[in-house]
């Protein structure tokens, strides 16, 4: 491919990656809460048109601990401070087994939402994640020394 050097203003076509941005964050976060605590775990851009979207993949290394229980929890994406994506499972909420003693689950979590912002201010994207069983349980992130990863690409419109 050759790009002519002349000065203008270069037109990507609809559903060009525009810009990526990523974060990061392999800090430990103990959530004992059974309402949203933040994770640590964030990135920010800032899209070039109100007509582009973000595509935004997140990555977590998630480990919930339960006291007798079957350990889960739940982790949730946010626009700022605007939940998009609520309530995806963690740990064995859904499992079929036996109620250990003192059971961990360690599982990835995985979200990938395309968003529609219709903005071209900085947006801050971020997760939340709390703890739903029963007794003194919790979810660790960035369980066994993870980097967890947020990854947002803007989309042309």
């Amino acid at each position: 491919i050759t790009i002519p050097n002349t000065t203008g203003t270069l037109n990507l076509q609809s559903g060009s990656a525009l810009q990526v941005v990523e974060g990061t964050d392999s800090s430990t976060a103990n959530i004992t809460d059974t309402s949203y605590q933040a994770t640590g775990l964030s990135a920010s851009i800032t899209p070039s048109s109100t007509s582009n979207k973000v595509l935004v993949i997140v990555c977590h290394h998630i480990q919930v601990f339960a006291p007798g229980d079957i350990p889960y929890g739940y982790i949730q994406l946010l626009r700022d401070t605007t939940a998009i994506v609520d309530g995806v499972p963690i740990g064995a909420k859904f499992d079929a087994h036996e109620g250990d003693s003192n059971a961990y689950k360690a599982n990835p979590a995985t979200i990938i939402k395309l968003d529609s912002p219709s903005s071209t201010s900085s947006i801050t994207y971020s997760t939340k994640g709390k703890y739903a069983g029963s007794g003194a349980g919790y979810v660790t992130t960035a369980a066994n020394n993870a980097t967890e990863t947020i990854t947002l690409i803007e989309i042309g419109g």
